[in-house]
């Protein structure tokens, strides 16, 4: 349930707001949320703790409307009487601890690397706390997935619950061409794969006896794939040539493409259905506190100020101006999906065997990460006005966007958009 909780409060960051600018009473106040201040020190602390390959997603205006929702939640919490004892919070933080397999002297250490206090990690944790026991209150406890619902969502789905036809097989990787034949002349006199394999294969696998394990249609280099799909149960292939060098392939099983029926998936479904569930209603129960509270920001120094406005749907589809010429430059084609994401994103890492599934279906995707130096480039100059800061996010060279998570079908029908 906490993993859900803490799932939900990441929704925070796609969530948009009407906004009233008006003459800050003074230079040191960025927001004021039903008469408390959120200080422009505060949103400055903030970015300089934002990793520099986020930097140019993360504006300091995202992190102010984050403060807010984050403040509005604390003062709601406050109402409803919900506090965190000095006992439950210093248990979470020794948990913490002891999970990071840090010690303490190594757990302060790191701190005092970070530029962190202790005061600021038990402020953070009693934040999180005190947020997650007002939405298990009053979001969370409240979502129900039906049998109905599960078993509608997976006759609708089924493609999602297809395992791919898989195959086991064992190689032999060697460098030269020579050398395989040399190899391949032996196994076909009886000599035996695994031994053969320990002795002479400069893979990794090596250890193992070549055994690379059940995989399926593009998790290997092509030339490999192909020829190790063509085998029967049992058979050697002749040597095929990689980029990696020079392969001989023993086909050890086969397992054919299966359907996961609904009693197995059943499990995933009702999270899956709980968690969008919870999203939705994390949203309007957000609107809510907003809409019935006093929130101003004000223009000054240190702030980049951006008037939003609410939106029924999480993660809406927007359409901007892209110049033509722009897109030209670096490359892209008019149908393809620009994929924002980090490795480090688990929403991002979710939707990449998906694009990965779409690719092989023929659809065009450019994959921009932050630390890929034109990525960055191309992102700034042709879509600046379109990225919202958040990962992931798909873009469409005509401007259409979509920001975070989305099944499959969605993700095709997106995709098709940018074919339109």
């Amino acid at each position: 349930n906490n993993l859900l909780i803490m799932a939900v409060i990441g929704v925070v960051i796609i969530c948009a707001f009407v906004l009233y600018f008006n003459k800050a009473p003074s230079k040191d106040i960025a927001a004021i949320v039903n008469g408390e201040s959120i200080t422009i020190q505060d949103i400055n602390e903030q970015y300089d703790r934002v990793p520099e390959e986020y930097k140019q997603f993360i504006t300091k205006e995202m992190l102010l409307n984050q403060s807010i929702n984050e403040l509005l939640l604390l003062q709601e919490a406050k109402k409803q009487g919900i506090s965190i004892t000095k006992e439950e919070l210093s248990k979470v933080i020794d948990d913490a601890i002891t999970q990071s397999g840090l010690s303490k002297e190594d757990f302060d250490k790191t701190l005092e690397e970070q530029n962190l206090t202790m005061d600021f990690v038990e402020d953070y944790y009693k934040t999180q706390m005190v947020i997650n026991n007002l939405l298990n209150k009053t979001v969370i406890s409240k979502i129900i997935v039906s049998s109905s619902e599960a078993k509608e969502y997976y006759n609708n789905n089924k493609n999602e619950f297809i395992t791919p036809a898989q195959i086991r097989a064992r190689h032999i990787l060697v460098n030269s061409s020579s050398e395989a034949e040399k190899i391949l002349k032996e196994l076909k006199e009886g000599a035996d794969f695994i031994e053969l394999a320990k002795e002479k294969s400069t893979c990794p696998s090596a250890s193992q006896g070549g055994d690379l394990g059940y995989f399926a249609r593009s998790q290997m280099i092509k030339e490999f794939e192909d020829a190790a799909f063509a085998l029967n149960v049992g058979e050697i292939s002749p040597v095929v040539e990689t980029q990696f060098g020079y392969h001989i392939i023993k086909l050890l099983d086969k397992k054919p493409e299966t359907l996961i029926n609904l009693e197995d998936a059943m499990q995933d479904i009702e999270e899956k259905l709980k968690l969008e569930k919870q999203n939705t209603s994390f949203i309007d129960y957000l609107n809510m506190l907003r809409d019935k509270s006093d929130i101003r920001i004000f223009k000054e120094r240190g702030i980049e100020e951006k008037e939003t406005f609410p939106k029924s749907e999480i993660s809406p589809i927007t359409i901007s101006e892209v110049d033509d010429d722009c897109i030209t430059k670096y490359g892209l084609k008019k149908d393809t999906v620009i994929f924002v994401y980090s490795d480090s994103c688990p929403h991002c890492n979710n939707m990449k065997p998906l694009v990965t599934e779409l690719e092989d279906a023929g659809y065009n995707f450019y994959w921009a990460t932050g630390s890929d130096s034109n990525a960055y480039e191309m992102l700034n100059e042709c879509f600046a006005d379109i990225m919202t800061g958040y990962i992931p996010q798909f873009i469409c060279p005509d401007g259409v966007e979509h920001t975070g998570e989305m099944p499959i079908e969605d993700l095709k029908n997106f995709a098709d958009k940018c074919r339109a």
